[in-house]
Parts: structure tokens; C-alpha cells; sequence
């Protein structure tokens, strides 16, 4: 008989945090797993700046939290916290390290989380009622994925090297110019039909 490896243990709420408080890293919680995250890229972290540079004022201006990497996301329905790249949120927060009530969520997804971003937490963050709108943005070439709760279904489109996008909850646009801005990032070649 093969030995079998032990079982993940799972933690509480409260040891996840200790966890990430005694090795002052940040892990992704899944009702009781954690997830180390790994280390961001030089122009992962670029991205997230411009989105920010692009975003920030405006979600102020609307009495907006806007939130980058480290406030982590509560997914109630699935008992899940996630760190998104960037988040906003204009509903009342009561907590000073968690956004409950998103309406606007970006991930900068490297090659080896781009899947997961566009399947489990495309999924898990749609679970949350007030989202309207999840990003997931290359940082690989110029192309950004949106998705987009409409009153009958999620809307999925995509800008490939320039266009520009709405995000309702803000009442803004987004330009791939703005989120691309002094970076050298390749041409995206459209998906064959």
C-alpha cells in the first residue's frame, strides 16, 4: 500500500492572520487554505501604478475607497480572501484591512496565474453581489480582458492595443494608453476566430 500524504491542515480566520503577521507574508485564504502569493514583477508593479495614477483621484472625488495589493477582498459566500492587484470600493467599509463590498477589481496575472484568475476568481469574485467589473491585464502584451455584470448575464470583451473601457461604479474610462503608459510592452496579435 502506497503511504498518502498528509492532509493541508486548515486554519482559522484568526491563525491565517498570525500566520501572515509572524512571516510578514501575504497568503490567500480558501475557507481554511492558505496560498502563498509570489513576488510581483517590476512592471506587474508598473501596471498596477498606472491603473492607480488613472483611477485614484476619480474614485476620491466619488467618496471611493481604491485599494492596491495588500487590503484583501472577503469572498462571503465562498469564505474567501483574496489580495486583488486593485480594488474599489464605494459602499461603506466597515473594516480598516478588508473590502466586502467591491465594485471594481483588476489582476495583473503572470503566465503561471493567468488561468486561475480567469477561472476560479472570475467565479469567486462574481460571487459578490455589488461587482460590476473584473480586469484581467497582460502584463505580456497589450491586452486587457473585461468582464461585466450586466441585469441578464457577465459580458466579456477585450481591448487588444488600444481602445479604451468603461467602468460604471466610477463613472470613468480607462484607455490602454493610460494603463500601459511609459512601458515597453509588445503588440498584442489578435486571437485567431
Amino acid at each position: 500500500m502506497a503511504a498518502r500524504a498528509p492532509r493541508p491542515l486548515r486554519l482559522s480566520k484568526e491563525e491565517w492572520l498570525e500566520l501572515e503577521k509572524q512571516t510578514d507574508q501575504r497568503y490567500e485564504y480558501l475557507d481554511g487554505f492558505v496560498y502563498a502569493m509570489a513576488g510581483e514583477s517590476k512592471q506587474h508593479n508598473e501596471i498596477v501604478l498606472n491603473i492607480a495614477d488613472a483611477l485614484r483621484a476619480i474614485a476620491k472625488t466619488r467618496g471611493c475607497a481604491f485599494q492596491v495589493q495588500t487590503v484583501r477582498t472577503w469572498v462571503a459566500q465562498l469564505n474567501r480572501y483574496y489580495y486583488p492587484d486593485v480594488v474599489v470600493s464605494c459602499a461603506k467599509e466597515p473594516h480598516s484591512h478588508e473590502i466586502h463590498q467591491p465594485c471594481f477589481i483588476a489582476e495583473v496575472p503572470s503566465s503561471s496565474t493567468l488561468e486561475r484568475d480567469r477561472r476560479e476568481k472570475l467565479d469567486a469574485y462574481f460571487k459578490i453581489p455589488t461587482l460590476k467589473t473584473y480586469l484581467l491585464v497582460s502584463q505580456e502584451e497589450r491586452r486587457v480582458e473585461i468582464y461585466q455584470k450586466t441585469p441578464w448575464n457577465l459580458w466579456w470583451s477585450e481591448l487588444v492595443n488600444e481602445g479604451t473601457l468603461e467602468i460604471p461604479c466610477l463613472e470613468a474610462r480607462l484607455s490602454l494608453a493610460q494603463v500601459y503608459a511609459g512601458l515597453t510592452v509588445p503588440e498584442a496579435k489578435p486571437l485567431d476566430p
